[in-house]
């Protein structure tokens, strides 16, 4: 069997406008030191760029990651409704939950050899229960 292989080469269609900002992204690449982050400055004219030549094409031609770029163009408020204020925190202040008659008293107590106690005492406090729960947990009972 015969395999032919073929190759082609893309042309891609680089917006005009990009150059200058690809050769100042060329320059500080070049210059930069190991691990330094890529300047505000920079993406900021990268998200311009973007909002006016398309997001994928910008990311392409100026070798940026597609979401960072994506990121920094919503950060800079192109999706943001205007006239949308930033969120505000607002403190709920907690109500107490008062337990229905059916709940109040209700205790359920599990043993680990497998014994089970539920006592159920609608009108009952804590300390009325402490006795039979003592007596429960009894080790031998």
């Amino acid at each position: 069997m015969t395999t032919i292989k073929t190759a082609m080469l893309v042309a891609r269609n680089e917006p005009a406008g990009q150059e200058p900002l690809a050769q100042r992204f060329r320059t500080w690449r070049a210059s930069r030191r190991r691990g330094e982050r890529i300047p505000e400055e920079l993406w900021q004219a990268a998200a311009e760029s973007a909002r006016r030549h398309g997001l994928s094409a910008t990311a392409a031609t100026l070798k940026l990651s597609y979401y960072d770029l994506k990121h920094r163009m919503v950060a800079g408020g192109r999706f943001r409704r205007s006239g949308a204020r930033a969120p505000v925190f607002v403190e709920v202040p907690v109500t107490p939950v008062l337990p229905s008659s059916e709940e109040r008293g209700t205790v359920e107590l599990v043993q680990a050899g497998g014994a089970r106690l539920i006592l159920r005492f609608p009108s009952a406090s804590p300390s009325d229960l402490l006795p039979v729960v003592q007596l429960f947990l009894r080790p031998g009972a």
